[in-house]
């Protein structure tokens, strides 16, 4: 893993700031939830919170992939995630 990435996620965790799992990619030529697997992985060994998101353009893009994007989560040690209401922060098990 590139230290920039280590880095990063640190300063994440110090900050309280979420990383988001975002499932756009699934819809694109890559295939792939962002981040990629090994950089949720380190973000979970560190502790970085993580919310999810859709990246939605059209309402059957919302939400799209998320029980995919649980599974992701839960297989690299997280069973919680960040929801955003209004700005104010709600802890969800999943």
């Amino acid at each position: 893993m590139q230290p920039l990435f280590r880095r990063f996620l640190e300063a994440a965790r110090k900050s309280g700031t979420a990383i988001e799992l975002n499932t756009a990619g699934l819809r694109k030529d890559c295939r792939e939830i962002y981040p990629a697997r090994p950089i949720l992985a380190l973000a979970s060994e560190l502790g970085v919170p993580i919310t999810f998101g859709s990246d939605a353009h059209a309402p059957e893009e919302l939400g799209a992939d998320f029980e995919t994007a649980r599974a992701l989560a839960r297989s690299v040690g997280y069973g919680h995630c960040l929801r955003f209401t209004r700005r104010e922060r709600e802890l969800q098990v999943f």
